[in-house]
């Protein structure tokens, strides 16, 4: 990569111009409103340690210290631009037209779980968030993290799309954080937050929208939805790092997943409920017995898990003692990827044991689709395994059977995915599947989709890595 290319990319080539999008972490930013004489200091500093920046990148092909600088550079256009409304074309927008919103089914289309209360719309699951369209310049989300959220280890990772391209991708390294975007022209434009890091590291709350606009609104519900339920496979748990690394949210990326991308391929509204380290009866056995606390049915009809008290300024909460209207979102097809953890318990355990606790696998399983279709009794379910392991499987295939045979419902089936290639693709933290990994999975699955439900994939989506 080039490094032209990046700053070319980031000042002039796109529509949408980066500004303000994390205005607390900016130690440039301490001069008054009107102080010319500050600012103009301020951003010889600045400047200077931009340059600094460039001439210490030893590979230049290095993205990290690339971007270091590139952040660098952003900074110093926010000497310019903090409390006014300019872009960087130099187009003034009048503050009195600045408008505040609520984040309101009404004025934004949520992605995945999330609960409107006290005037804020909270949510922790991976890639959930909202999406709304304006017309205007100009458009501020303000966001509070939880106090897990905003520590240096796990930070809530989130990205902002607009008009459908990553615009910010950054981590909650404070308690508030504004994600401004600024485009060039003022005209019809579509914003996407979402929260592409897991719940059991925390959550984040939205408090307000601001644009220069008269309203927000909902962008439309598409024809298909998705809900996948699964464990750290679908979470995308290290799809950012490689074997070896230690584990971090940042780096987790939802819009990696197989799961992200096998809706994109079907235009396709998603949510997705999805722990790390969780099971249909046991992960692996840490008090030497079932580990019951990641049995994944027991939170499933909750707004999500988190492993610390979601702790605001105002209280302290907790995803999973929150309960999930399942009227808000009322999937055509639930996909199931729970298991992976379950195998790491029966390796684990005596062998004596274990012909029973497979038994009791296979019962927890058909509880699990009977639960399912008590919310949602016309949706496909589709159970799969295989990306870390195939051993599970057939108990699976049971279950389903099983279920079908006791209800007479045909609308469940069983899938088993092909094994990562790790030879090929490498491997993300901890062996979990890259994100080459991820699109080959993809793959399989809409196939699978296309011939079991009739479902057409759009072919001009592209799902491949960059």
């Amino acid at each position: 990569m080039k490094l032209s290319l990046i700053f070319l990319t980031a000042i002039s080539a796109v529509s949408a111009i980066k500004c303000n999008n994390n205005q607390p972490i900016n130690p440039y930013l301490i001069c008054g409103s009107f102080d010319l004489k500050c600012k103009g200091q301020q951003l010889s500093l600045c400047y200077k340690d931009f340059n600094n920046c460039l001439n210490n990148i030893k590979d230049k092909t290095n993205v990290n210290e690339l971007q270091n600088c590139n952040d660098i550079s952003y900074q110093c256009r926010e000497i310019i631009t903090s409390k006014f409304f300019y872009n960087d074309h130099g187009c003034s927008v009048n503050e009195s037209e600045i408008k505040t919103f609520e984040p309101t089914k009404e004025n934004v289309k949520i992605l995945g779980r999330a609960n409107y209360q006290d005037g804020y719309l909270w949510f922790g699951l991976t890639n959930s968030g909202i999406e709304y369209k304006f017309n205007g310049k100009t458009t501020t989300i303000n966001v509070t993290a939880d106090k897990t959220s905003y520590g240096e280890e796990n930070p809530a990772r989130i990205q902002v799309y607009a008009d459908d391209k990553l615009y910010i991708d950054t981590v909650t390294t404070n308690k508030f954080t504004n994600f401004t975007v600024n485009f060039s022209k003022e005209e019809d434009h579509v914003i996407r937050l979402i929260k592409v890091s897991e719940a059991e590291r925390g959550s984040i709350r939205i408090n307000d929208i601001k644009a220069d606009a008269s309203k927000i609104e909902s962008t439309a519900q598409a024809s298909k939805k998705i809900e996948f339920i699964g464990d750290s496979i679908t979470c995308a748990y290290g799809v950012d790092g490689v074997a070896g690394d230690v584990f971090s949210s940042r780096s987790e990326d939802g819009t990696k997943s197989y799961a992200h991308k096998t809706a994109q391929k079907f235009h396709a509204d998603y949510s997705i409920v999805a722990y790390s380290g969780f099971a249909i009866l046991s992960c692996y056995p840490f008090t030497g017995g079932r580990y019951e606390e990641a049995a994944l049915p027991q939170y499933y009809d909750k707004l999500g898990y988190s492993f610390e008290p979601n702790q605001f300024d105002d209280g302290t909460y907790q995803l999973q003692d929150t309960k999930w209207d399942f009227n808000d979102f009322v999937p055509d097809l639930v996909v199931i990827n729970l298991g992976t953890n379950d195998n790491s318990y029966f390796e684990a355990i005596d062998k004596s044991i274990l012909p029973d606790e497979k038994i009791a696998f296979i019962e927890k399983y058909v509880e699990f689709l009977e639960q399912i279709k008590a919310v949602y009794p016309n949706a496909e379910i589709l159970c799969v395994l295989g990306m870390m392991g195939q051993e599970v499987y057939p108990e699976i295939e049971e279950a389903v059977n099983n279920y079908i045979t006791k209800t007479g419902d045909t609308h469940v089936h069983a899938f088993k995915m092909n094994v990562q290639d790790s030879d090929k693709n490498g491997l993300g933290v901890d062996g979990h599947p890259a994100a080459q990994s991820h699109v080959d999975a993809t793959y399989e699955l809409v196939g699978e989709i296309e011939k079991l439900y009739g479902w057409t994939s759009d072919p001009n989506v592209n799902i491949e890595l960059d």
